[in-house]
């Protein structure tokens, strides 16, 4: 009886620690906006910036191995923008660690930074995380394909 009881307080206090650990972060409407940066490589790995922020503005940064290099803008809507962001709340990517283990030097960088109302959180090295982030990755890849609708807001940039 004594063992049972201990047991039962022990699950007491370790299990809210545990829920609180693993709860999210931040609720699902706070993400301002969403950056990802596709890092060089060894090689001529496309480097490039897309920004989606939930008002609609889209910013495309063209940084090297790319047909269009400088800084471009569009709106893409605000409802568009909301789905996409509502796919990083929907996998929980505040939960997600800060930096994977890079398993290929030379590979290139997939790198998120996610900006919240009251913080901001970076993700390194996304390749070698959870494959749900490759696909999400890919969803913002989708819209920064530069053509006439783009804007363009600035020439060449450099890695910072």
């Amino acid at each position: 009886m004594k063992k049972s009881f201990l047991i039962v307080i022990i699950l007491l206090t370790v299990l809210p620690n545990v829920y609180a650990k693993h709860k999210k972060k931040h609720p699902k409407n706070s993400i301002q906006s969403i950056l990802v940066w596709r890092t060089p490589c060894f090689g001529r790995c496309p480097t490039y910036k897309i920004e989606v922020n939930k008002n609609g503005i889209v910013t495309y940064t063209g940084i090297m191995f790319i047909k269009d290099s400088g800084v471009y803008q569009k709106n893409i809507g605000v409802v568009k923008a909301t789905q996409i962001i509502k796919q990083f709340s929907d996998y929980k990517i505040d939960t997600c660690q800060d930096q994977y283990p890079m398993m290929i030097p030379d590979a290139p960088g997939l790198i998120f930074k996610i900006q919240y109302k009251d913080s901001t959180k970076t993700i390194n090295n996304a390749h070698y995380g959870p494959p749900f982030l490759k696909d999400l990755a890919k969803s913002v890849d989708s819209i920064g394909k530069v053509d006439n609708s783009w804007e363009k807001i600035a020439g060449k940039t450099t890695l910072h």
